[in-house]
């Protein structure tokens, strides 16, 4: 690699470190909280640093590519190589943007070869990025799938070519890209095809004989792997015969030699039970006995791949099976378990080490956020994922508890000039005109605050944005956060009532710019605290010199972007003053609470099962 791209991953990794809240020991919090401010501080150097190095010697190298030697694209290779490795991912938007710079200059020479490796690669750039999107539904998202489905659709498409192209390595693209565009495509249907084929052409002598040193056992038994995934909606229709037969025998292949095992192993051992559910071959009572078996043998504190299996994503399966079965819900022997086994989840993710974080633990919270089922007598959504945001993204807590105290300071000033202001809101309006109102108020307007980014825990944006500038293809998925986040909100109960802010906090008050499209103003029973999130949103992230500054930038932008209303309140002196005093505490507070929670307290005691 080339010094500036050395530099560059180490600087990365640094940050990484700096920016762990759990990697700091200090005696007291005065000094843990001047050793993270000054993490902070050399962050923000070397993040600058970072912008340098790609604006000064990445950009440029990619934009002067069709004149660089094989040397200088050997050295782009390699450095894509060290920035997404499959598990760490220590920056997957890098590597794709090289990859596909790579691409576009195979097109240009013409190099088919090239070409396919390439196309490979870059579908699984897109793959990596675009777990960040699981659990959001929606055209962009959509988008963004359908372009990586057809990347690898026209790496696999050179099968015709398979006799005339001599390097065996680029034969096995083809192979890889072809079944990979199952893991792209939603529909069903398509994906059993897709592994069919690839199934037949792995195990066909022609193919193997005109590339004998592929690995094609391994591509076998990652293909069936492949197939199998699709046991989930056996029960629910919509494959034909011999589709259902197809995936039947890969679940068989997989996981039956796992079940006979002395130990087996709770990865592959528990889809072999679903399969057989799934598929009527056992009951729902069984299976839930089977679930409770291989959750109550798995020790918290077992943070391998299997360990997760068993800890996290059981008790995320076994929720479903209760939401998905009405009787379950009326068994306090399932919910009672249920609780134990989300109460234990949630000591696993709380203590996960962080230098063991990667791309499948991130993936297994992803679908904590996404598929938690709350229900009267486990803990609420909105504890687990202040607890999640807390461990997991210090920093966007910290922004958000900031976000939540102007939020407090500014709702009250509007109550007390018009305590009316809010009574679009059923809730509040419910409560008579006095001190009990406002402060149900403040409360609400405190925890909008803290939601109102609560799509980025998912996207893992947050060391990415410390790392430098996001690219434009980031941008446009970071945008998703406010889809995301109000998807997820708004399928809780405890969370509901934020859901609004979450998504509406980016859109202009006229409409006309901002996003996303989908939130419609005057359709929102919570606008007006959703005008309130805008503009302290604004406020607690405007690259302004002084607090001051940027609340004269928001009433500048009155009646197009900003509720006039709003923009009117903010002239008070009094309010200018208290939001000046709020960063003027450096988030001091903020940090103190994050220090008795990482720091001070004991961790969430694991009960037995009664």
């Amino acid at each position: 690699m080339l010094p500036y791209q050395t530099q560059y991953l180490n600087n990365v990794r640094e940050i990484a470190s700096l920016s762990d809240f759990y990697g700091v020991s200090a005696p007291d919090f005065d000094s843990w909280y001047a050793t993270q401010r000054d993490a902070q501080a050399r962050i923000a150097a070397l993040r600058e640093e970072n912008i340098a190095l790609l604006n000064d010697n990445l950009f440029p190298a990619l934009d002067g590519l069709h004149a660089a030697s094989e040397a200088d694209i050997a050295a782009l290779e390699e450095f894509a190589g060290a920035l997404m490795d499959w598990s760490t991912n220590v920056d997957c938007s890098i590597y794709l943007l090289i990859h596909d710079s790579l691409l576009s200059l195979c097109r240009f020479r013409r190099d088919r070869g090239r070409v396919i490796k390439e196309l490979y690669m870059v579908g699984m750039g897109l793959y990596y990025l675009g777990r960040s999107l699981q659990g959001t539904e929606c055209e962009a998202s959509n988008a963004f799938r359908f372009r990586n489905e057809m990347v690898f659709t026209e790496g696999g498409s050179y099968l015709k070519f398979f006799a005339e192209i001599d390097d065996e390595q680029t034969k096995g693209y083809i192979i890889r890209s072809l079944a990979n565009i199952a893991i792209c495509s939603t529909e069903l249907g398509r994906r059993v095809a897709i592994s069919k084929r690839v199934l037949q052409i792995v195990q066909d002598d022609y193919y193997r004989a005109l590339a004998p040193s592929l690995p094609w056992d391994t591509f076998l038994k990652r293909t069936h792997q492949q197939m199998s995934s699709n046991r989930a909606v056996l029960s629910k229709g919509g494959l034909s015969a011999d589709e259902l037969a197809a995936v039947l025998e890969s679940c068989e292949v997989v996981f039956k030699p796992e079940s006979g095992t002395q130990t087996p192993n709770v990865r592959w051992l528990w889809p072999y039970y679903e399969m057989e559910y799934s598929c009527g071959f056992v009951d729902l009572a069984t299976t839930l006995a089977r679930m409770e078996q291989l959750i109550d043998d798995s020790s918290y504190d077992s943070y391998d791949i299997s360990g997760l299996y068993a800890n996290v994503q059981l008790p995320i399966y076994y929720g479903r099976l209760v939401r998905d079965n009405p009787v379950l819900q009326t068994k306090r022997e399932h919910i009672h378990f249920l609780d134990r086994a989300y109460r234990k989840m949630m000591q696993t993710l709380l203590t996960y080490p962080a230098e063991r974080f990667n791309d499948f633990f991130y993936y297994n919270i992803c679908l904590v956020i996404t598929d938690y089922f709350e229900i009267d007598g486990v803990e609420s959504y909105r504890d687990i994922t202040a607890k999640l945001m807390k461990r997991l993204t210090g920093n966007l807590y910290i922004r958000s508890r900031r976000a939540g105290e102007l939020m407090r300071l500014c709702s009250t000033a509007l109550y007390r000039s018009n305590p009316s202001f809010f009574d679009d809101i059923d809730f509040l309006r419910a409560y008579p005109n006095g001190k009990e109102k406002e402060r149900a108020v403040a409360d609400y307007a405190e925890q909008c605050g803290l939601y109102q980014d609560f799509g980025l825990i998912k996207m893992n944006f947050e060391r990415l944005s410390q790392t430098r500038n996001l690219l434009e293809g980031e941008q446009r998925m970071y945008e998703l956060h406010t889809i995301s986040g109000h998807d997820d909100l708004a399928a809780r109960r405890s969370t509901a009532i934020y859901a609004d802010a979450a998504l509406g906090h980016h859109r202009w008050y006229d409409g006309a710019d901002g996003y996303p499209k989908e939130y419609v103003r005057n359709d929102s029973p919570y606008r007006q605290m959703t005008d309130l999130v805008a503009v302290v949103a604004f406020i607690n992230e405007c690259d302004a010199p002084s607090p001051r500054a940027a609340i004269a930038s928001a009433i500048a932008q009155e009646r197009r972007r900003f509720s006039p209303l709003i923009t009117a309140c903010l002239g008070d002196e009094a309010l200018q003053a208290g939001i000046e005093e709020i960063f003027a505490r450096q988030d001091r507070p903020y940090y103190r609470e994050l220090y008795r929670e990482l720091m001070e307290h004991d961790k969430e005691t694991v009960f037995e099962v009664n």
